[in-house]
């Protein structure tokens, strides 16, 4: 019968020890995205809508304001205004992507007509999309690269007079 002499190695165990500590930060280091059950509830909970976005008309004058949440991640990006049966009038959500690019949205599981207002990377409105149809799965499109999308309740854009090159201001609070 053979015997294994097993001894402790302090130093290789301190070691160990160390890189499981070092790979633990970072991994808390790491972002993390919203769990699905956060997601359901982001775009009801109106306290997640506490961006100040503003537009400008061409003599720089304000012509509206909302308060917005912010669609960052792909999981918020994918979920936005879907089954939300209420956006109050001066709430709006703005989708950002990480660079100028086509983009195309849909209203699929969104139960309320929608305006979408495409931003291009001069913060100005490159182009509207009005009165969108509730689950509707066809596709609308930003006609041109853009690097936000906000959304507001549908009639909005045209009864504030929003049209192509007005800027947009966002403030974080």
């Amino acid at each position: 019968m053979q015997r294994f002499n097993m001894k402790f190695d302090v130093k290789r165990f301190t070691i160990f020890i160390l890189i499981c500590l070092g790979v633990g930060f970072i991994a808390l280091q790491i972002p993390r995205d919203i769990s699905d059950t956060e997601l359901s509830k982001f775009n009801r909970d109106f306290k997640n809508y506490n961006v100040n976005l503003d537009i400008f008309d061409e003599n720089e004058a304000k012509i509206a304001s909302f308060k917005v949440a912010i669609a960052d991640s792909d999981k918020k990006k994918m979920y936005g205004l879907m089954n939300l049966d209420y956006l109050p009038q001066n709430n709006g959500m703005v989708f950002i992507f990480p660079y100028s690019q086509l983009v195309n949205m849909w209203m699929k599981n969104t139960n309320i007509p929608l305006d979408m207002i495409f931003i291009d990377s001069d913060n100005e409105i490159s182009s509207v999309a009005s009165d969108t149809t509730p689950h509707s799965p066809d596709l609308i499109s930003s006609q041109r690269e853009v690097v936000k999308v906000l959304e507001i309740n549908a009639g909005l854009a045209k009864k504030l007079g929003l049209k192509v090159g007005q800027k947009v201001r966002m403030l974080r609070q």
